[in-house]
């Protein structure tokens, strides 16, 4: 069902009553209502006759309706829904975006994807338009969503489990600050996101809700957003032993005090690689340390990757399907001389680990390299 507007006096409308199914007495009470709010705001009406009108609300559910009478000359509004006693005004620049949106109103995305639909009902307003309470702007809550408004950014929707986190987070007093843009679907399809001031709001029904700061979504961009090689956001920033790790359904964007967000991943989004051998280590307590050289790739094996952390290596094994831990010191030295993986050893197959006489040693692709303290580095070949 399409929205329904209709603009009738209340005198002799025996079709809006007929509509919204009301009485004329029932509706005349409504008329004082808004009246009685409109004088408590000085607002003065758009015709002297104070017409009233109905606005549907929704398209799925049905008698989910308000009465409404425009005010200074169609920049305000006063709405009443027929099953209470409240009015709630809505005027500037909120009253034109809820407009825009009661009607339908196409806009372009943030990300520059074309032309959205954006006929989606907020449903009636349950309070007045405030000011927030620590930067300048104001905001409105309604049945389904708020819609918020500060000189920068101009006024826009969020609502759903992205306004859930939002407001979790602390609303514009969060390091998101004031929405960008109303609520937008992925290129995908599966997704929906809200940017913000300090970054964005991603949404996906599998998956959860999580919030990115600006400099992690710089990074995700280059990489592809959710469509490329970290997919979607999994979860929020974590900031732990003086890193920061924005964790991805296939990697992670990383900083650390020797490096600004770098990206380790799994090859080709499969469910081994980097990334999970890195999480299987503990993530951010692993003992190998902070992230150093996100991912490089072999020389001659482009499509396959390793990663340098403070103190060891991950590499991908795509032989076995797998990834493997390298530690830095004698072993890895002597494996270096080698000629890493295009040399003699080829990749490794195993961790570091440590045999009941003391002996340390890791298994390679065509060898075994050994450490004692006695003898040094050396190698047992296959």
């Amino acid at each position: 069902m399409k929205n329904i507007l209709l603009a009738l006096t209340l005198t002799g409308s025996v079709l809006l009553h007929a509509q919204s199914g009301k009485s004329k007495s029932k509706v005349q009470d409504i008329r004082n209502i808004i009246i009685e709010k409109a004088n408590q705001l000085n607002l003065r009406p758009t015709t002297p006759s104070y017409e009233i009108n109905y606005q549907e609300l929704s398209n799925e559910v049905n008698g989910n309706f308000a009465y409404y009478i425009s005010f200074t000359n169609g920049t305000a509004a006063i709405y009443c829904k027929s099953t209470t006693d409240k009015a709630y005004a809505v005027w500037g620049d909120i009253y034109k975006e809820y407009n825009a949106l009661l009607l339908g109103e196409p806009a372009k995305t943030a990300r520059g994807t074309g032309l959205v639909n954006q006929k989606f009902f907020l449903g009636a307003p349950i309070t007045d338009e405030f000011k927030t309470p620590k930067k300048n702007g104001a905001g409105q809550h309604f049945e389904g969503g708020s819609i918020y408004w500060s000189p920068a950014t101009g006024a826009h929707e969020v609502h759903g489990a992205i306004r859930d986190k939002w407001k979790a987070l602390g609303w514009e007093n969060s390091f998101l600050g004031f929405p960008k843009t109303n609520e937008m679907t992925t290129p995908d399809g599966y997704g929906r996101f809200n940017f913000f001031e300090g970054g964005a709001i991603y949404f996906h029904p599998n998956l959860g809700t999580f919030a990115l700061p600006n400099m992690v979504i710089e990074t995700w961009k280059k990489e592809g957003w959710e469509k490329g090689k970290l997919g979607y956001p999994i979860s929020d920033e974590i900031i732990k032993n003086n890193n920061s790790v924005q964790m991805f359904e296939f990697g992670a964007i990383i900083s650390s005090n020797a490096s600004k967000y770098q990206v380790i991943f799994n090859s080709f989004r499969a469910n081994y690689g980097l990334y999970t051998k890195w999480k299987d280590i503990g993530g951010l307590d692993a003992n190998i340390g902070y992230l150093v050289l996100g991912n490089k790739n072999y020389p001659k094996l482009f499509k396959y990757h390793f990663a340098e952390f403070l103190k060891g290596f991950i590499y991908e094994n795509p032989n076995v399907n797998s990834a493997f831990v390298i530690r830095k010191g004698p072993i890895f030295d002597y494996y270096a001389k080698k000629g890493w993986e295009t040399g003699s050893l080829g990749l490794p197959i195993a961790d570091e680990a440590t045999a009941s006489d003391g002996t340390i040693y890791q298994n390679f692709e065509r060898g075994t390299i050994f450490y004692t303290k006695a003898l040094g580095a050396f190698e047992a070949k296959k």
